[in-house]
């Protein structure tokens, strides 16, 4: 914890009152460019689309026979699966209360970006105070990466979001592992998380290193067994809950081989998702240059401060949730909109070097140097959202389109 002293209730009123008008800020310009969205009905967002409109239309009842429909078209086997059982009922809930098209998964993306630009306050603010906690979720909510796929009718930024919850209820949950409520709130979490992608399991790379990390290193009473049940019900929930929405288990199995096994026969992710681990770091830097800079720099200095005994516990589980995330998904088909999740960690870290840098909890000059430096960041970080994602009318955001955009390769707006 960064705060010597807890925040007045005042300073508590004013904190969570500038994260609300920076969710309405970026609602009304966000919102207001939905109507030049450029849709691709036959790609993902046609799936997501009858996905929701089958089980608004008839219920749960109609999952069995999406995974048939799935299984049977081989076609739909590049698709996104139905097995994404967490968003599908999400979406379903929301166009029962606004409609079943595209522009209202445009606009849940959206609430699901604002949602995620309160919920880092709610993490941050408990951990730096007030001021600091707004101005690390400032950088997160203007994120590039983050601005672009809120305006999408696909899943990214609501994947995004339950992975957060994810990672944010298991680094309260470290910090006090007695406390059963924090253990069943993020087992919860994750077990949502899995069934609404798949790949989230891979969250448990970095959740077992940190719980050892903070067991072995930093003496922390980790209780073995619970943390290890908090890791493994979600998985064992999750199938289950495949199960039931499947029919059958066997229809399980087979949509869950495709989905594992299709990239590799899939031209679009053979040609723009294939490559080395480092694809993820270059092309956030050619999302985002100076924040993803500072952000890496952030982990450099984390990890080299650890290494000489300066053990930092907050700035260890974010580098090891962006380490981790690399490693374990390196593998697989490299997007950005797959690794999404990753810009909060960088960003928060980004912060917090740079409050320390300024010396901002001890000098007022260092204060204003500090907020200076993120209001330039956050500048930044939207110039670059109009250029990529509203001049160019980026849609996947893969290296090729990137290096177009910043002129490294001939290309037009649009292309």
């Amino acid at each position: 914890m960064d705060t010597d002293h807890p925040p007045t209730t005042t300073a508590r009123l004013l904190g969570w009152l500038g994260a609300l008008a920076l969710v309405a800020f970026l609602g009304v310009a966000v919102g207001a460019t939905l109507a030049d969205v450029r849709y691709q009905p036959s790609s993902d967002e046609g799936f997501y689309l009858k996905y929701m409109q089958e089980v608004c239309d008839r219920g749960p009842g109609a999952l069995p026979d999406l995974f048939r429909f799935y299984l049977g078209d081989t076609r739909a086997h590049i698709f996104p699966p139905p097995s994404r059982v967490g968003f599908v009922a999400v979406s379903a809930a929301w166009g029962g209360l606004t409609e079943t098209t595209l522009p209202a998964l445009s606009r849940l993306s959206l609430a699901s970006h604002l949602a995620l630009i309160l919920a880092v306050y709610a993490f941050a603010s408990r951990w730096f105070g007030p001021l600091k906690g707004l101005l690390a979720t400032a950088l997160v909510a203007t994120s590039t990466l983050g601005l672009g796929l809120s305006r999408h009718a696909l899943t990214d930024s609501f994947i995004t979001l339950s992975q957060f919850v994810t990672v944010a209820l298991f680094i309260e949950y470290v910090r006090e592992p007695s406390r059963i409520g924090r253990a069943l709130a993020f087992a919860l979490a994750f077990t949502f998380a899995i069934l609404t992608k798949e790949i989230a399991v891979l969250l448990a790379v970095p959740f077992v290193a940190f719980a050892a990390v903070e067991r072995w290193y930093a003496r922390r009473d980790m209780p073995l067994v619970r943390t290890a049940l908090v890791l493994a019900l979600p998985v064992v929930a999750s199938i289950a809950v495949w199960v039931l929405a499947a029919g059958s288990p066997i229809l399980l199995f087979k949509v869950m081989k495709i989905v594992l096994l299709s990239p590799a026969t899939n031209e679009y992710a053979i040609r723009y998702g294939s490559g080395a681990w480092f694809r993820y770091p270059i092309d956030e830097l050619l999302m985002s240059p100076w924040t993803t800079l500072l952000g890496l720099l952030a982990i450099g200095v984390a990890l080299w401060r650890w290494r000489r005994g300066e053990y930092g516990s907050l700035a260890v589980a974010l580098s090891l949730v962006y380490i981790g995330q690399i490693a374990a998904l390196g593998p697989f088909t490299k997007n950005l909109r797959y690794v999404a999740l990753l810009e909060v960690p960088l960003r928060i870290l980004a912060v917090m070097l740079l409050w320390e840098f300024c010396d901002a909890k001890r000098s007022r000059a260092g204060l204003a140097a500090c907020c200076a430096a993120v209001a330039f960041l956050c500048w930044a970080s939207w110039a670059d959202f109009q250029l990529i994602w509203l001049q160019f009318h980026a849609y996947d955001p893969v290296t090729a389109l990137l290096v177009g955009v910043r002129q490294m390769v001939p290309t037009t707006p649009g292309d």
